[in-house]
């Protein structure tokens, strides 16, 4: 990739990138949900109150970010949760690293001491992605979900900002 990407909070132009991204990326492997929005309105209901970074170029949007609190307790006020998701054509050009490198410092900036994710166990390349980027794991969800007649393990895993 000869451009440069730029990493920035969304703006109204970037939602019809971001719901391509969604409805491209979400396989049994790595979601035990299928997502597919039908509208534009229906992603952006689906996404109200996060607060979403975007990988862009003069282009296109070839990845996101978002976070939000996991429960709205004060005793969550310094954790967020994570979602990632990269364009299947922008993916392996360290679009993921970039926009995880800018979510660290963006947690250290909003005081945020830790990051936490979900990732199914089916999903091996976001497992070893997580852990090469400084996330441990946490938990392990053994038979979390049954999906296609089998059950998958689930994993939590996250990175801390001090």
């Amino acid at each position: 990739m000869n451009t440069k990407i730029t990493i920035r909070p969304v703006e109204e132009k970037d939602f019809s990138g971001l719901l391509e991204i969604e409805n491209s990326i979400w396989t049994n492997e790595n979601s035990p949900v299928l997502h597919y929005y039908a509208s534009l309105d229906e992603y952006k209901e689906k996404i109200s109150g996060r607060t979403i970074f975007v990988a862009v170029d003069n282009q296109k949007v070839h990845g996101y970010i978002d976070v939000h609190h996991p429960t709205p307790l004060l005793a969550h006020k310094k954790q967020w949760m994570l979602g990632i998701g990269v364009h299947p054509e922008s993916q392996s050009l360290g679009i993921g690293r970039q926009l995880l490198d800018y979510v660290k410092g963006a947690a250290t900036e909003n005081n945020i001491h830790k990051i936490s994710l979900r990732v199914m166990g089916s999903n091996t390349k976001a497992i070893q992605f997580y852990r090469k980027n400084g996330f441990i794991q946490e938990a392990l969800f053994k038979d979390e979900f049954f999906i296609n007649d089998h059950y998958c393990d689930d994993y939590q895993f996250a990175y801390f900002t001090n």
